[in-house]
């Protein structure tokens, strides 16, 4: 298992890939923290691309945070993902947010 943390701080209102489960691994996604940075109320979507059914699945859909507040989620559960699969967020035009998230990744000879 090789933990990797991903910090992005995304384009408004643009659809941004923050993590791509590299050819040959599955990963945990274990922690996932949101600040919204900016003066005014703005939401954010988190998308799950799941590459082997070609589907997108919502894990927060036009989520409203206040200024300066953040959103945890980590502890007993976490999402599995394959190679290939995505996740990827779209935050408000004109919003500033922080999106920081740890996967576990690990060889997909399982053991």
């Amino acid at each position: 298992m090789r933990p990797v943390s991903i910090g992005v701080e995304p384009t408004a209102g643009v659809n941004t890939t923050v993590y791509t489960v590299p050819t040959g691994y599955y990963a945990k996604m274990n922690l996932m923290y949101i600040h919204n940075a900016g003066s005014g109320s703005k939401h954010i979507t988190v998308q799950w691309y799941d590459s082997s059914a070609t589907a997108t699945h919502e894990i927060l859909n036009q989520y409203s945070m206040n200024a300066k507040t953040y959103l945890q989620f980590d502890g007993g559960a976490y999402i599995v993902l394959e190679e290939g699969d995505q996740i990827k967020i779209e935050t408000e035009s004109g919003s500033v947010f922080t999106f920081l998230a740890t996967f576990e990744q690990i060889g997909l000879t399982r053991q």
